[in-house]
């Protein structure tokens, strides 16, 4: 199932294969449909549907008017609906906050989500940590209860890999006000989104064959580690994230544990969807950012680092 709420435009078929020039015609067809139809063109046997949505996120308000709210709470619906109804997804968004309510969602729900990003040179994919079944967290306590030395100097268990949000210590906003045409994903070197979806491809297919599935531990290329571990998979390495360079042809496997205070997978996050529900999510929409750092700690953890940056600066004025 593809999902998209844009139309294809004339910059698509330069770069994404699944389009044509007729495509970007009368104002451009739907991209989930068009999409959807060029795969059963290629190969008719394949179950492919398009669905035209829009995905509600933070930073963009979606108003306070009843009629606002309802078209709101049914495109919640209709992705949580899509999101129990499939076993993997990929995140291909063209901005950061877009990609939080679908993360929160799968997060939840325990799905594969293979998230790949671009910058004009650089992409970046990643799998999103897979919490453990509900029977083993019982015995093992909290998935967020991760100290930081069990991980040091050795490879990361899958349900203690961060998502695409555990790296930030903001909550997502509008990441298009202000931004300049070369940060926008839609200009990038011409193979770059071959190269990304390439990747993001064989990274699902590389966890769907390891014995662990979605817990597999992630291989990195720290000290060349990579050029010499043992395969526990048949198809090789199974890394949490590849980070790739055009610009020196260069890749690196890092790996990420999860953030206890993350905007999206935290269990502070993700007991708030699964009681308050649609409140919450629209609580998330049409509030500040600060909304969800003051929630998960954020904001607490920006006031901690004020005052230890205040303090240093103190000791330094004392030496001198």
């Amino acid at each position: 199932t593809l999902v998209d709420n844009a139309r294809v435009s004339y910059s698509n078929p330069v770069r994404q294969s699944l389009f044509e020039f007729e495509d970007c015609l009368q104002g451009g067809k739907s991209k989930s449909e068009a999409a959807a139809d060029k795969l059963r063109r290629i190969f008719p046997g394949v179950n492919a549907t398009g669905v035209t949505l829009s995905i509600p996120m933070p930073g963009h308000p979606v108003g306070t008017s009843e009629e606002a709210i309802s078209q709101a709470r049914q495109d919640v619906q209709r992705l949580e609906d899509l999101m129990a109804s499939h076993d993997a997804v990929f995140l291909l968004m063209d901005t950061r906050e877009s990609r939080w309510l679908p993360t929160v969602m799968a997060a939840s729900k325990r799905k594969l989500v293979i998230n790949a990003a671009l910058g004009f040179d650089t992409y970046m994919v990643c799998r999103h940590g897979l919490n453990l079944p509900p029977s083993d967290q019982a015995e093992g306590g909290s998935t967020d209860a991760v100290p930081m030395h069990s991980t040091m100097g050795r490879v990361i268990p899958g349900h203690m890999l961060g998502c695409y949000f555990c790296n930030d210590v903001v909550a997502p906003g509008n990441s298009t006000r202000d931004r300049t045409l070369d940060q926008q994903c839609t200009v990038t070197r011409p193979g770059i989104s071959m190269v990304a979806a390439a990747m993001a491809v064989e990274l699902l297919v590389s966890v769907l064959q390891h014995p662990d599935g979605g817990q597999a531990s992630a291989d990195t290329s720290a000290k060349d580690d990579h050029l010499m571990s043992d395969y526990t998979s048949p198809l090789g390495l199974v890394p949490h994230q590849l980070r790739g360079f055009l610009s020196r042809f260069h890749t690196v496997l890092p790996a990420s544990i999860r953030f206890n205070r993350c905007t999206a997978c935290s269990e502070l996050v993700l007991q708030k969807y699964e009681t308050a529900g649609f409140e919450f999510l629209l609580e998330a929409f049409n509030s500040p950012s600060s909304y969800l750092e003051d929630l998960t700690g954020l904001t607490q953890l920006h006031l901690e680092t004020q005052e230890a940056e205040i303090w240093e600066l103190s000791d330094d004025e004392d030496i001198m």
